[in-house]
């Protein structure tokens, strides 16, 4: 009769191991789930810690570029800030916008594509097949300031290389990219060129030679200088033609040479304005109020829309 007793007791105690087993590896699989969680929020905070560092470090080399009016470029970007972590080019590119406007009152603004200017340019777009490019990968600083405080007074000039060739400068190319956009977009060197000599700037330009000046502007990206030369074998001159580069585009746009003509002729008419929409190839637009009970009409106001 004891065998049977033993027998049972030898079934508990291997129930009981096996309860006991099944508990500790249960706790073993609670502690490992704990650790990886941990190590899962020790690596995303580490992430966040690395997106701010490396936004930092955008933010510094957007300002040392916009210093020197050099274009912030995409590949730039991923090169000298990003390394081998080129993914996370968008996290960290909206982590800087964020700094750069609550702490700089700046912004990076995307370039213009380049247009094609010459027959031959637009017709060997035409040609090719090459998807059009959306964007140009390449950026400048841009103020953020509501208008109220974009004075002379409060973004006053550079010091470097000194404030008064700075103002200049910014006058000079102002003055250029509002007589290139006045006059259709495109304007010779011919006229360019009379246009400086009515001024008196045709020469030299605070201490340089005006032709240095201008080549600045392309560099820089507020102009853009075309030469058509005449084809193999035959006379000729050569034809050169300005247009507006992306960074006047950009920094000037339509609202500077608006605001540029205005501060120029001081008194200021309906006719004139009239005149500066029709230049710049501002179309106006008569919107109709509503009608009254009586039937008669408000006169219409003029509006202007840019034309693409």
């Amino acid at each position: 009769m004891p065998i049977p007793h033993r027998r049972r007791r030898l079934v508990q105690d291997e129930d009981e191991e096996d309860e006991g087993l099944q508990q500790g590896q249960g706790r073993a699989d609670s502690d490992e789930d704990g650790n990886n969680g941990s190590e899962d929020g020790d690596t995303i905070q580490e992430g966040r810690i690395n997106d701010s560092q490396l936004a930092k470090k955008l933010v510094r080399y957007a300002l040392s570029c916009e210093f020197s009016r050099t274009p912030i470029r995409r590949d730039g970007i991923k090169e000298r800030v990003l390394g081998d972590q080129g993914r996370s080019f968008r996290r960290v590119f909206k982590l800087a916008q964020e700094q750069l406007r609550l702490v700089w009152g700046m912004e990076l603004r995307e370039l213009p594509v380049r247009e094609k200017m010459t027959l031959q340019e637009k017709r060997q777009a035409m040609k090719s097949n090459s998807q059009v490019k959306t964007g140009s990968g390449a950026y400048i600083l841009s103020t953020t300031l509501p208008e109220s405080l974009r004075s002379a007074a409060i973004l006053q000039p550079s010091k470097a290389p000194n404030a008064s060739d700075e103002a200049t400068y910014i006058a000079f190319y102002t003055l250029v990219v509002s007589l290139i956009w006045l006059s259709g977009g495109e304007l010779t060197d011919q006229k360019l060129k009379r246009y400086l000599m009515r001024l008196n700037a045709d020469q030299n330009v605070s201490g340089e030679k005006t032709e240095t000046t201008l080549k600045k502007m392309e560099k820089h990206g507020y102009a853009m200088r075309k030469v058509e030369r005449p084809p193999n074998g035959q006379d000729g001159e050569q034809n050169i033609t300005w247009y507006v580069g992306p960074r006047g585009k950009e920094e000037v746009g339509l609202d500077g040479v608006m605001g540029m003509v205005r501060e120029v002729y001081g008194d200021w008419g309906d006719d004139l304005e009239k005149k500066l929409h029709t230049s710049l190839g501002i179309k106006p637009r008569a919107t109709m109020e509503g009608q009254d009970e009586d039937g008669d009409g408000n006169d219409s106001e003029m509006q202007g829309d840019v034309e693409n």
